[in-house]
């Protein structure tokens, strides 16, 4: 059986990703497992007095719940009906997204990994660099690098 990763950063264009993923799942007749990665606490060191001693469970528990509305939202839209929702996975873990990312995509043995073209914003983007970048580079498998419908951009300048 075929498994694809569909990688959530809970932006405002993970509902797309997430429907965009079971699709691609429903169409390649695999299994999908879709995974929010949490950046590691030392990226807060020096906030700790002003975040409350159970932060980081707290936003594992926020962002499971989120991904799962997600998911449970597409499910209910029976966008893929051919393919049962019993079948997906869902993962949050808590570490340097790209890295977690590439390392289960090998350990569990996925041949595909999905994830959106850009992140939540611009300071995590600056703290922890490019995640879709670095999956693309470094990831064992192959990546599909999800964008929502748009206009295409000219190459000409005006």
């Amino acid at each position: 059986m075929k498994k694809i990763l569909v990688a959530v950063d809970l932006s405002d264009l993970s509902q797309g990703l997430v429907r965009y993923g079971y699709e691609m799942a429903a169409m390649m007749e695999a299994d999908v497992s879709f995974i929010h990665v949490v950046p590691h606490p030392t990226l807060w060191k020096g906030y700790e007095p002003w975040l409350p001693p159970q932060f980081g469970g707290e936003v594992l528990e926020i962002a499971e719940k989120k991904l799962g509305r997600y998911i449970k939202k597409v499910c209910e839209e029976g966008l893929c009906p051919g393919h049962g929702c019993n079948g997906v996975h869902l993962i949050v873990k808590e570490g340097n997204p790209a890295t977690t990312i590439i390392d289960l995509a090998k350990e569990e043995g996925f041949e595909l990994v999905i994830m959106g073209h850009r992140g939540q914003s611009t300071l995590e983007w600056f703290l922890v660099g490019s995640t879709a970048t670095s999956v693309a580079r470094y990831a064992h498998c192959s990546v599909l690098i999800y964008r929502p419908d748009s206009p295409p951009q000219s190459e000409e300048q005006d």
